[in-house]
């Protein structure tokens, strides 16, 4: 009996021993989730993995992840979840075998529009016989985006129907300089611009060119976020605005008429050129804007003033424009009038709050 006392006291020693001169190199710690992006109150699934590459058993370890405080989680009751510090942390402890890897799944889903970052974890292991604790962290930043939610199409329908309506009368009224069809004789009210000097010449009488219709009107959306002072800012109508856009684009999609992409919101996140989306059409150029509404927050890259100015030097004859902001201020008035006479086309402003003018700042 006593040989075996001793026998078992030299064994715990060794592994007291072996556990001081350790570390944690050997766990391994990996979280994905199986979504990039999705709408609010989607499920997704969140996969973590802790292993053990070496070939004794770990007898204790405490994980501690770090989770969107925003998240739901089904079946929450039988997690230990805690807020803390910004974040959910989730609390686990786990035991081991020899190259054992440990897998979990859990379904969660996250209720409203943004970017939600995945932080990583703390694991926690003690020596062998408890006296003192190591501690190793694995960061990561794993993201996911969650779209706004489409703006009630119902009346928004009504309206860029009649929107549609005045781009298809405005569609005979423009002469597409490309698409010539032929020539025909000079009246006096053409411009000098239109003569056709060959022909007149082979005719021995003034003839100008017999343009085409101009093909398809274009629509351009100007997404702007700058509206007063940033004290004064009202998230919610920002958020509606995301929604219109989002509805807006959408619709255009439907009804298969292509878009270009112009707002001053800025984006979390590595996105790109979000400022400006060329002209475009499908899932594509339509996911390229929903996760860059995303993404969206609250600040804005320029003022709306430089916004216009942007969207001026690029106006085309035949190019419509939709206006999306939180609130109209007393300077759109100048600005539609002026895209009006660069495009010869209708601009619609869609508002999130289109009865509060906004004196308190020039836009």
């Amino acid at each position: 009996m006593l040989v075996f006392l001793i026998i078992l006291l030299l064994v715990a020693a060794g592994l007291e021993l072996s556990s001081l001169r350790g570390d944690l190199s050997h766990i391994r710690y990996e979280c994905s989730i199986d979504k990039r992006s999705c709408e609010p109150g989607e499920s997704f699934q969140i996969t973590s993995v802790v292993a053990n590459r070496r070939r004794l058993p770990v007898a204790f370890l405490r994980l501690e992840e770090h989770l969107p405080r925003e998240l739901e989680i089904v079946q929450a009751n039988t997690l230990d979840l805690r807020e803390e510090k910004g974040f959910l942390n989730h609390y686990s402890t786990i035991f081991l075998m020899p190259r054992q890897a440990l897998t979990r799944v859990v379904t969660a889903s996250l209720p409203a529009r943004g970017r939600y970052i995945f932080r990583g974890a703390e694991i926690y292991s003690g020596d062998f016989l408890g006296l003192r604790e190591l501690g190793h962290s694995f960061r990561l930043a794993e993201e996911i985006v969650v779209f706004p939610p489409a703006a009630d199409l119902t009346e928004l329908e009504d309206t860029l129907g009649g929107f549609l309506g005045e781009m298809s009368v405005q569609r005979f009224i423009l002469e597409d300089p490309v698409l010539t069809l032929g020539f025909r004789e000079y009246t006096g009210r053409e411009p000098q611009r239109a003569i056709s000097w060959p022909q007149s010449l082979s005719k021995g009488r003034l003839m100008v060119k017999n343009y085409d219709y101009t093909q398809d009107v274009s629509v351009t959306i100007v997404l702007n976020t700058d509206y007063g002072r940033k004290t004064l800012k009202d998230p919610r109508l920002v958020e509606e605005a995301f929604s219109l856009a989002r509805a807006v684009c959408a619709f255009l999609e439907r009804k298969k008429i292509k878009y270009s992409f112009l707002t001053n919101a800025t984006a979390a996140g590595n996105l790109g050129c979000w400022s400006l989306l060329a002209e475009g059409l499908g899932a594509n150029h339509f996911y390229t804007i929903l996760e860059g509404l995303g993404r969206a927050t609250y600040d804005h890259t320029e003022p709306c003033r430089d916004l216009f100015l942007r969207a001026e030097r690029r106006a085309e004859q035949g190019q419509a424009h939709i206006i999306i902001t939180p609130k109209v201020s007393p300077n759109f008035d100048g600005y539609v009038r002026r895209l009006k006479d660069l495009t010869g086309c209708p601009v619609r402003v869609l508002a999130a709050s289109p009865d509060a003018a906004e004196e308190e700042k020039e836009a």
